[in-house]
């Protein structure tokens, strides 16, 4: 969210972020995405080639607003479900609601 263009508050007011992605989120708008998620990466990040698939867990009480960046991986909840949280990337920038636990072996 920080590395964001913007973030909406529980009360709706907006306030700039980085701006370093084109992503928005919303705090005005809860939503809880919860569970474990899968992710294969579409782009290199840091020691990872693209590819790679990252297993780990969502938790957040926010809705995205607007994901205008290319998406970060494809990523699939517990159950093997799409899951619209898909990280951004612009650039050597990326970003992701998904906090990685291991790597697929």
């Amino acid at each position: 969210m920080v590395l964001g263009r913007a973030l909406t508050d529980a009360q709706g007011a907006t306030h700039e972020m980085a701006g370093l992605l084109g992503l928005r989120t919303s705090f005005a708008k809860r939503k809880l995405n919860l569970g474990y998620r899968r992710a294969a990466l579409l782009t290199p990040v840091g020691a990872y080639a693209a590819g790679t698939c990252l297993r780990g867990h969502e938790f957040h009480y926010s809705s995205i607003l607007d994901q205008p960046d290319a998406p970060l991986a494809d990523v699939t909840d517990a159950n093997g479900e799409t899951a619209a949280q898909s990280g951004s990337r612009r650039g050597h920038i990326t970003g992701s609601f998904f906090h990685m636990i291991a790597e697929d072996a």
